[in-house]
């Protein structure tokens, strides 16, 4: 082992401080005990920091990373800064909460980019998954889709993160091994007397705010006030666990014991005689065998805290039950509730459901306790502690192997100028726009390319054998009010509208065109743009595109799959291509696009013998492929940006960023 050893300090104002107080307050939802501290967060990061140099220093080429919890949360971007090619899982152990809550921490997107330094990232349930996914799309901006998030690269590749969920279990049996030693036999058979004629429910929790133990004894409380024949009959065992070391309680801690106290008392008090206690209060921590002792007596489990990321308690209790056959009520706010379908699942904060549960289960035939047990007995030993380790690495090797299959190295800049400069015959440089040459904005209108972009393509048009073309979904007005100027070729509209080189050429369109669909595609896009707010339909001259990137990301995209639903459905009746982009759709008509206008070109130029093709979106894969088709015809040397979207045909980015295309082209136009 390496530990990393922390000092007083550390442990105060990191573990104590903004771990306690501030994270694990704010991901349990208990919003009135979250504490922020700018001194805390210093040492969060510290620590962090402490944990990456570690790894750093331990990790050799072939090894695997997995980090654990909210405590780590910025170790992963700390170790690909220092090991880029290192592959890292994150299992988030803790529930996560939902982006509005999630939003009120001052270093919200440090804590999120720093996850998203992972390859593979780990839930305990769906909701948390979801929840996760919605605050990288609100607070970061990135796109998410059904199987995780693409982080775009900063003079990188781009950075695809796994998501999927992958519930926690229990070493059952090691457990059955504790059950059956002579020492719980024993104390089973003396508490079995103590018991004896009685019905036994039992609830373990930790001392902190979340296992709703006042909650719960006040339930108890009502419970035999409302149906008094169960006095005498019914014992409640609440065995709560304090620190180890009581120095580091809270005062809120405090607080909850004295509370708890108290409500014992009271309940002893009204309900109680000389020989029986409805409540057996154990306030300390129990052992192993202890504890299996109690699990193994009890006829119900009360698992009911108002958030957990996944509570074993509930598994354990299902393993000592396993010739009993008792009852386990659950709360919903636990991951638990989502696996163990044999429970009954209840609102912790519902009074009235949580008695008639407790009803419900004391009443409950032999049959149907046996059915609801082997249902969660069943699942318990299918999915144990081993099996979810083995599942989540499986994954992140899988990861590995299948990015060796697609990995496509980055684009040799020093061999492109080299061929560059070395060829005898024309250069054809094929251009996409947007994403491309210049970043992504929030508003088409908002793209308008850089002076060092203008010049820089300036430059390469002053050669005589460099052809250039903007190869475009643009439409014309915004391409020639940007680009006329330079004797650039260009294609507007996927295809649709083209310019042959030169500042006066005439714009040559294609007159063959159906455009009788038009008007039925409006009217539905006009439909949807009114029902999201931030999004707009753009009207070009052949196509029609609906943007949603300035929309709320999770209701436009439910709001996308509606519209591409309305959409396949018309292009039963026109001949219509449907492209998805990055947060657009866009409607042309079939057969018009990059490939094809790609394809003209190079039939009507002779003399080829070196093309550079560059783009960023599913829509220049038409390029690629058409390129890829041609090469041995022409014998010419065709150097690719296959797109970074992970659908792409031909896989992985050679270049990533705008700049990173900048500056290629600036080096190709400065040579002699």
């Amino acid at each position: 082992m390496h530990p990393v050893f922390l000092d007083r300090k550390q442990i105060k104002n990191y573990y104590n401080g903004y771990c306690k107080l501030g994270l694990w307050s704010m991901l349990h939802y208990q919003m009135k005990e979250v504490r922020l501290n700018s001194k805390w967060w210093s040492y969060y990061v510290q620590v962090n920091q402490m944990f990456c140099d570690k790894i750093v220093a331990l990790w050799r080429e072939g090894d695997f990373i997995w980090i654990h919890d909210y405590h780590l949360m910025l170790v992963p971007s700390m170790v690909k800064a220092k090991i880029p090619n290192a592959y890292v899982g994150f299992f988030f152990h803790s529930p996560f909460p939902s982006s509005e809550l999630f939003r009120i921490l001052p270093n919200r997107t440090d804590l999120l980019n720093g996850i998203l330094g992972s390859n593979l990232i780990g839930f305990q349930s769906f909701d948390y998954l979801r929840h996760f996914k919605s605050s990288c799309a609100r607070l970061l901006s990135l796109e998410v889709d059904a199987d995780g998030i693409e982080v775009p690269g900063n003079g990188t590749s781009s950075h695809f993160i796994k998501l999927n969920v992958y519930p926690i279990g229990v070493n059952f049996s090691r457990f059955l091994d504790i059950m059956n030693t002579p020492n719980v036999t024993q104390k089973l058979e003396d508490l079995g007397r103590v018991f004896e004629g009685k019905k036994v429910i039992i609830a373990r929790d930790r001392l902190d705010s979340i296992g709703g133990v006042p909650h719960k004894l006040s339930v108890i409380e009502s419970f035999f006030n409302t149906h008094p024949n169960w006095r005498g009959k019914l014992v409640f065992i609440q065995v709560y666990e304090t620190p180890m070391d009581t120095s580091i309680e809270s005062g809120e801690q405090r607080a909850l014991l004295k509370t708890v106290n108290e409500m014992v008392g009271r309940i002893n008090g009204l309900y109680g005689t000389l020989n029986y206690n409805p409540i057996e209060y154990i306030n300390r921590n129990v052992g192993c065998e202890e504890l299996f002792t109690w699990y193994r007596l009890a006829d119900i489990a009360l698992i009911t805290p108002v958030r957990d990321g996944m509570n074993l308690t509930s598994h354990e209790y299902v393993v000592s039950q396993k010739d009993k056959h008792g009852v386990l009520i659950l709360s919903e706010f636990t991951g638990a509730a989502r696996c163990l379908g044999g429970s009954i699942i209840v609102n912790p904060f519902s009074k009235s459901e949580m008695i008639d549960a407790i009803l419900e289960a004391l009443e409950m035939k032999q049959e149907e306790r046996q059915l609801k047990h082997s249902i969660n007995f069943n699942y318990v030993m299918a999915n144990t502690t081993l099996f979810w380790a083995r599942r989540f690495l499986e994954e992140l090797l899988l990861m590995e192997k299948q990015e060796e299959e697609v990995l496509v190295p980055k684009i040799n800049m020093e061999l492109v100028k080299q061929s560059y400069s070395t060829s005898k015959g024309k250069r054809i440089f094929f251009l996409d726009y947007d994403g491309t040459l210049t970043p992504l904005v929030r508003h088409p209108n908002l793209a308008a390319p850089s002076q060092q972009l203008l010049d820089t393509i300036s430059r390469l048009t002053k050669d005589q054998r460099n052809i250039v073309y903007i190869i475009s979904g643009r439409d014309r007005k915004s391409l020639e009010g940007w680009l006329g100027h330079i004797p650039v070729g260009m294609s507007c509209e996927h295809g649709g509208i083209l310019r042959r080189p030169g500042i006066d050429q005439p714009w040559e369109e294609n007159g063959n065109l159906d455009l009788s669909w038009k008007e039925t595609v409006l009217d539905i896009m006009r439909d949807i743009e009114d029902r999201t707010p931030g999004s707009f339909v753009e009207q070009k001259q052949i196509n029609l595109t609906w943007h949603y990137r300035n929309s709320d990301p999770e209701f436009s995209e439910f709001q996308a799959k509606e519209l591409l639903g309305q959409l396949n459905l018309v292009a039963n009746k026109y001949p219509l291509d449907i492209l998805p982009g990055k947060k657009a759709i866009e409607v042309k008509p079939i057969g018009v696009n990059k490939g094809s206008i790609v394809k003209q070109i190079l039939t009507n130029t002779d003399s080829v013998d070196f093309v550079l093709c560059l783009g960023d979106d599913r829509t220049d894969e038409d390029m690629f492929k058409e390129l890829m088709e041609r090469v041995d015809a022409y014998s010419i040397k065709v150097y690719s940006e296959g797109c970074k979207e992970r659908q792409s045909t031909f896989a992985k980015a050679f270049l990533d960023t705008s700049s990173e295309v900048l500056e290629l082209l600036g080096k190709l136009s400065d040579q002699e």
